[in-house]
């Protein structure tokens, strides 16, 4: 049986505008270093404790809701304010803190590139730490959502849960939804860190994926094309169309891209709406 969780206030309560965030401290189980994480559970503005709402889980949660730092956030809190009202689309958002261990927790053991490798004329970062994803993802789906639906009122099935990132976050989202489809019926996957693993090897690993395991779910992509987004917009765009050559449709797999953006919150916040419509209206027909 989940344990009641102990709840503190947010530091920031005056910067969201709609609905109320929730704070908690876990253990992340699966670590043997027994490190702990900061979570925080934005309720909307309808939740009354007993209608049930999906659940988006998102990595580094420094960067989605406004706390007063001046820096660009995802404000995931006011994308689905904007569209409760004007939609009806609603949804309780679980934000996970990240550390410096940052790089090992959200690098999925994905087959790696070349050392050294340039993509459009970037060189591709090097992350020579282990990753850890496996133990991350095991956190998220097997300690973490028990918590949350123990404590909220959640739709706990697949098609109300999704998973979503951005950059390395995004690289394990996509990650994590393979991995776990019985667990997430969808995924948003923002300017992923792709060009870290080797292409030719990821879209060989998709060949082998047994599609029937995606068969209603979704997955929103987004790119940018400017500054480090140069380097993984031709391997989203490959990935999407393998994913599409596989048999998703236009309702289960979109690419968004803005060839203006740049790697930064603030493009994939003013996108948020858009993807989160896709996501989650039962009727997306027209993406």
């Amino acid at each position: 049986m989940t344990a009641e969780l102990k709840f503190y206030p947010y530091d920031h309560p005056e910067l969201i505008p709609a609905g109320s965030i929730r704070c908690f401290e876990t253990e992340m189980i699966p670590y043997p270093d027994h490190r702990r994480r900061r979570i925080l559970v934005w309720l909307p503005a309808d939740y009354d404790g007993e209608k049930r709402f999906p659940v988006i889980y998102l990595h580094d949660g420094q960067g989605v809701f406004e706390c007063g730092d001046g820096r660009h956030k995802l404000q995931a809190d006011r994308a689905l304010e904007l569209l409760r009202v004007s939609e009806g689309i609603s949804a309780i958002v679980v934000a996970i803190d990240t550390a410096e261990t940052r790089g090992s927790e959200l690098t999925p053991p994905l087959r790696r590139g070349e050392r050294g490798a340039v993509v459009n004329g970037h060189p591709v970062p090097i992350i020579d730490e282990p990753s850890t994803t496996d133990l991350y993802a095991e956190f998220v789906v097997n300690t973490l959502k028990p918590m949350i639906d123990a404590n909220f009122a959640t739709l706990p099935d697949a098609g109300h849960t999704c998973i979503g990132g951005i950059s390395a976050g995004g690289s394990a989202s996509y990650y994590m939804i393979l991995k776990y489809p019985e667990v997430f019926g969808k995924a948003i996957v923002c300017s992923p860190g792709f060009p870290m693993f080797s292409l030719p090897l990821m879209l060989e690993d998709l060949d082998s994926y047994d599609f029937e395991r995606l068969k209603d779910h979704r997955i929103a992509f987004y790119n940018g094309d400017q500054g480090i987004d140069v380097t993984s917009v031709d391997y989203v765009l490959a990935v999407y169309r393998k994913l599409k050559e596989k048999g998703l449709d236009r309702r289960q797999c979109m690419f968004l891209l803005d060839t203006r953006q740049t790697h930064d919150e603030k493009p994939w916040g003013k996108y948020l709406p858009e993807i989160l419509r896709f996501l989650f209206r039962e009727d997306n027909a027209e993406f």
